[in-house]
């Protein structure tokens, strides 16, 4: 069973993770991981944290050799920001006004630490850094198998980004090369995030990832739990300001005629006529491309005053503000890449559960030669 458990806070010393479960033998490039955390630090509308930070990972466990052994790997990632913030007062860091939005309030509802700070560090989407290593390891091993993860921008304020494949290199090129990870109207969105800034407001808006290689039946559709596309939902859901999760296009509108996938056989292959399901029917990957659409409210920090509360006087109060960026749109497309990652070499590994890369690979190609064998009995089945 693949698994992983993260520690640190937003501003303590550090982020590091605990990854168990992962095959022996195949092949991980730190200088790749270090790639995909500087992926994540980009991005227009980013905050002051980001010219503060340069992550980059160490791995002081379960690689040899530039491959993995089969133990637990652990990774750490230092804080830089710590070293500004570890001579502060006590009185420094006490917060007793909550913003709303965030997780302030309901943290000391449940740890009652009397002080929000605690709450505000270990909520911070900074955690979103350790999990981008952890899923940059996955998908150095799905790279070996052959599952590639990419992603876009495709919504901002109600502002739309043109639809697109993401696996035509050309424009995915465009794609990585914008500042708003978008493939058109790059203007129009980042004056959208200039005019929030100046209102001392923020922005949220829709990402998309895509997903090819992935292999037809993962997950199940005989236990709740075992519905992949409700494990990989629950997953997104858990990234920080996520508010809606879609497999598929949940922008179009069709009835059922128009939306469900036609099957036929084409050159004894069972091909799709569409991929409005994105990629899973019944809990289970159908082998198209696995399509996820996620929605990120807007940033809850804000120069604006909202209507807040102080826990220590017990009066009234306007909300206080944090460094924050104007919009995290950008990095969240990021994010979801590595969750995705993470998820889908979990499920590859629950299902064909072996311990090193050459018995996995042989495991994979089983189940590919007896679909095949479905696909050429077209008479008998």
């Amino acid at each position: 069973m693949l698994r992983f458990l993260d520690a640190g806070e937003s501003h303590g010393r550090g982020l590091c993770a605990v990854l168990e479960g992962l095959p022996a033998n195949f092949p991980v490039n730190i200088e790749n991981i270090n790639k995909e955390l500087e992926r994540r630090q980009k991005g227009y509308g980013r905050g002051g944290r980001m010219k503060i930070e340069k992550d980059s990972v160490e791995i002081i466990s379960g690689l040899s050799e530039g491959k993995t052994t089969g133990a637990p790997m652990t990774l750490l990632i230092q804080n830089r920001d710590y070293e500004n913030w570890r001579l502060k007062s006590q009185e420094e860091t006490f917060v007793s006004i909550p913003r709303p939005g965030h997780a302030d309030l309901t943290g000391e509802y449940k740890y009652a630490t009397g002080n929000l700070r605690n709450s505000i560090e270990r909520s911070s989407a900074r955690e979103t850094a350790i999990r981008t290593a952890v899923g940059a390891v996955c998908k150095e091993v799905l790279k070996e198998l052959g599952v590639t993860i990419r992603s876009k921008v495709q919504t901002l304020y109600g502002l739309n980004d043109t639809f697109c494949d993401l696996f035509d290199d050309g424009l995915y090129d465009l794609i990585e090369k914008s500042p708003m990870r978008v493939l058109r109207h790059q203007e129009e969105f980042m004056a959208l995030v200039d005019s929030a800034k100046k209102n001392g407001d923020s922005l949220g808006g829709w990402v998309y990832a895509s997903c090819e290689g992935v292999m037809k039946g993962l997950g199940s559709f005989m236990h709740y739990d075992r519905r992949l596309d409700g494990i990989l939902s629950g997953a997104l859901m858990s990234i920080q300001g996520v508010k809606q999760v879609s497999i598929g296009n949940p922008f179009y509108i069709a009835t059922g005629a128009m939306y469900h996938d036609g099957i036929t056989y084409e050159d004894g292959k069972i091909v799709r006529t569409s991929n409005h399901a994105g990629g899973i029917e019944g809990g289970i990957s159908n082998g198209e491309q696995l399509e996820v659409y996620c929605y990120m409210k807007p940033i809850p920090s804000l120069l604006l005053k909202l209507p807040s509360i102080d826990l220590k006087t017990r009066k009234n109060s306007d909300s206080r503000y944090e460094r924050s960026d104007v919009t995290a749109v950008v990095p969240l497309s990021i994010v979801v890449e590595h969750v995705l990652a993470f998820e889908l070499l979990k499920e590859i590994l629950n299902t064909f559960s072996r311990d090193n890369k050459e018995e996995l690979l042989a495991a994979i190609e089983v189940r590919k030669i007896r679909i095949g064998e479905i696909y050429e009995k077209t008479t008998d089945y």
